[in-house]
Formats: C-alpha cells, sequence, structure tokens
C-alpha cells in the first residue's frame, strides 16, 4: 500500500458538478443503523470479528489521533477489500471548516483523491449512508450526482452522537475489481458508526486535555506574578523530577502525573505573608511553620480542579513534596504511604533548592548537594530517587543549570564549571 496523509487540512479536494454520473442504487438511514449492525454482525464471522477487532484497537488508541488514524484507515481497507481508494473529512465543531483527515489509495497517489461537494453536503444534511455506481449502466433513471473516475462508490456520513460532522467515502476506479453491494453499504453504516464515536471521543479527550493545560498554564502564570523566583524554581523542579522519573522508567501516565504535580508543588506559597515568603535572611521557628503550610494550600487550590481520570491524585502528591521517609514531614506521612512521585518531587526540590543562589545562602556545589541527599537515603529521602539522580546528575546539571559537571573518581575532587 501506498503511504497515506494524515495531516488535516482545509477540504480544497472536492470536485466541481462534471464529469461522469453515478446513480443512487441504494441508500441506509443512520437510524436504522442499529438494526443494521446486529444484522450484519450475526450473518457474517468475518464482518463480526472485523467489528471486534476495530472496537478493541480505536478504544487502544482513543487518546493519540494519530494512531486512530492508522486504525481507521487499515480497517476500511480490509474491511472493503475491492475498494482502490478511501476518503475521510470531518469537522471537530459545528463552526469548523471540513478537514481532510484520511485520503488513502491501493496504489498510486492519494493525496487528492476527489469527493463531489454534491455528495458531501447531501449525506452531511441526509445523515444517509449511499451506495453509488455509474449512471451510463444503469440508465438515466434515478437520481443522479456528479463524481468523476469512478465505478462505484459508497459514502456514510460520520455522527457520533450529534448531527453529521463528517463523511467516509470508500470508492471503485477499476472495472475489473468489481462493484459495491448492499450489503457492503450495510457493513459501511456499522463500520461509520463507530469512527465516527470514536473521533468524537478521541476530540472531546482532546478538548478536555486543552482546557485542562489551559488551568495549568494559568496556575502558573498566577505564581509567576507573586513571585517569579518560586515560578522558576517550580520549573528547574519539574524538569528534575522528570530526568528522575525517566532514569527510574517511569510510565506514560505516571511522568505525567509528575510533571504536572511538580510543577505546581509550591502553588500554595502564594497562601504566605509576603513578609514571611520574601524575608531576606533565615526564618524563625514560627515562621518556618507558617511556611510549611504551603504544602497545604498547594493541596487546597489544586483540589479544585477537575482533573482527567488519569491524574486524579495530582493534589496529594503535590502537597506531600516535603514528606520525610521517617514521617517527619508536615503530614507526617512515612516511606512507601508517600506516593512515588511525590518522593521524586522531594528529591528534586531540595536539591534545586542546594544548587540554586537564594538572597540567605550561596548555591552549593553539586557533589556537595548530592552528597547531603545521599546521607539523608531511606531517611529523609527515598533512596532509589536519589541514586537515580546521581546517576543522571551530569545531564540534570548541563540541560537545567548549564554547570558542566564531571563525577569524582576515587580520591578526585569533582569538577563543575559555568557550560
Amino acid at each position: 500500500d501506498s503511504p497515506f496523509e494524515f495531516a488535516p487540512r482545509e477540504l480544497d479536494s472536492l470536485s466541481g458538478d462534471d464529469g461522469l454520473e453515478p446513480r443512487v442504487l441504494a441508500w441506509r438511514a443512520a437510524q436504522d443503523w442499529g438494526d443494521v449492525r446486529g444484522l450484519v454482525v450475526r450473518t457474517d464471522a468475518r464482518v463480526a470479528e472485523l467489528m471486534l477487532s476495530l472496537v478493541r484497537e480505536t478504544a487502544e488508541a482513543r487518546n493519540d489521533e494519530a494512531k486512530l488514524l492508522g486504525v481507521i484507515a487499515r480497517f476500511a481497507f480490509e474491511a472493503f477489500p475491492n475498494a482502490t481508494h478511501h476518503v475521510l473529512v470531518a469537522r471537530n465543531h459545528d463552526e469548523a471548516p471540513l478537514r481532510t483527515l484520511i485520503a488513502r489509495a491501493r496504489a498510486g497517489d492519494a493525496s487528492r483523491v476527489p469527493l463531489s461537494r454534491t455528495i458531501v453536503d447531501r449525506v452531511l444534511r441526509d445523515g444517509h449512508a449511499l451506495l453509488f455506481v455509474q449512471g451510463e449502466q444503469l440508465g438515466s433513471a434515478g437520481e443522479s450526482v456528479v463524481m468523476s473516475r469512478l465505478e462505484t462508490a459508497i459514502v456514510a456520513p460520520l455522527t457520533g452522537s450529534r448531527r453529521p460532522f463528517g463523511v467516509l467515502q470508500l470508492d471503485v476506479r477499476k472495472p475489473a475489481r468489481g462493484r459495491f453491494t448492499q450489503n457492503d453499504l450495510d457493513m459501511l453504516s456499522v463500520f461509520a458508526s463507530q469512527v465516527g464515536l470514536a473521533l468524537e471521543r478521541l476530540w472531546l479527550h482532546l478538548q478536555q486535555q486543552r482546557a485542562f493545560q489551559s488551568t495549568i498554564s494559568a496556575l502558573v502564570h498566577s505564581l509567576t506574578l507573586k513571585d517569579r523566583d518560586v515560578a522558576q524554581h517550580c520549573e528547574r523542579v519539574q524538569k528534575v523530577s522528570m530526568a528522575i522519573g525517566e532514569q527510574l522508567g517511569l510510565s506514560a501516565t505516571e511522568l505525567e502525573i509528575l510533571s504536572v504535580a511538580s510543577l505546581l508543588h509550591d502553588l500554595g506559597k502564594q497562601g504566605i505573608r509576603d513578609e514571611v515568603l520574601f524575608k531576606p535572611g533565615q526564618l524563625t521557628e514560627a515562621e518556618r511553620q507558617e511556611m510549611d503550610r504551603h504544602a497545604a494550600y498547594t493541596q487546597s487550590i489544586l483540589d479544585m480542579i477537575d482533573y482527567p481520570a488519569d491524574l486524579w491524585d495530582v493534589p496529594r502528591i503535590a502537597a506531600y513534596h516535603h514528606e520525610k521517609i521517617d514521617g517527619s514531614g508536615p503530614f507526617g506521612v512515612a516511606g512507601h504511604d508517600i506516593p512515588p512521585a511525590a518522593r521524586i518531587i522531594s528529591v528534586a526540590d531540595v536539591f534545586d533548592a542546594l544548587v540554586s543562589e537564594r538572597s540567605y545562602k550561596p548555591a552549593l556545589p553539586a557533589e556537595r548537594a548530592l552528597a547531603k541527599l545521599e546521607a539523608g537515603r531511606d531517611r529523609d529521602w527515598d533512596a532509589a530517587a536519589v541514586d537515580a539522580l546521581r546517576a543522571v546528575a551530569g545531564d540534570v546539571l548541563a540541560d537545567v543549570y548549564g554547570i558542566e559537571y564531571d563525577p569524582p573518581r576515587s580520591g578526585e575532587e569533582p569538577m563543575e564549571r559555568a557550560a
């Protein structure tokens, strides 16, 4: 098969009303698709197996547009072996223009598979799946619309849970491959209903993801307005945390949780009085106790956000970034009761505090900072996280802090210099 394109583009391949005139041979209303699905799946074992596979694979690809479109493109040719081309156009909301999401040919150039504007408009308007054949071969009776270079085509609307938002067309352009039948139309109805639901689910997820990211960006901006130094500290802690997490082999979901929680871990410092937050010297014990409350403030702010299902634990993880393995942190949580991501953030947070210059202290050399963390392994900080930071220290110091770092060999002093 030739390569197929997924890059969304505004639909500029709709043909004008010229060329051959195929006529409508059969149609299937969307409201009948439920009955058709049951009939097709019960009577055709191959179709039943294909549909089960399609449902499974579209579910697995539900959050990845490129992967989902790849599944749809592959199944279209598997389900309709005589089809020579297929194209999918859709809009992700009512006011958006139609865009070509898939255009594929079994052989040759698939970049411009033509569609008839007449057909697209009608299918979107009526919500019917249609079977077309070449008009010249069936006489002048019936309803004609214009497409070009086609022997036969089946076209179905993509509906999901709302009105039609796209069109899926499969066609045959080589007479030797035969024509589509009523059974093909019924099968396309079943196929298109699943494709529509999968695309709608994907776009809803992406919309929610964009809304969530906008919320995160707004929170980070609010922290920047309060204290740019704290905001920059959070960004560095995020980078260090991610390096540790990747070294430890965290999954993609675990890394996403770690990324969000580490970036927002000090959000609660907005609730600390300015005279404490911006004090140029060491804090008194009372001031230290007030400062420690920022972790609880962080959780109270983050608890107000509606999170994607995978990220529900972000508030607790962010709030626990000062917890100690021995249970001496602000919340008194110990050992494995501290979420792994929070243990990573704790190490990254302390490391950044040590190697960064503050108004009340100079920056500590990286090797001394690492040694301090190692001295608190299994008492203050998670041993695996500390060891992972040691393993990636060279890259972290170069990428995050602009410092070239050569780990010391036995009996030698470590080398540190500006990159």
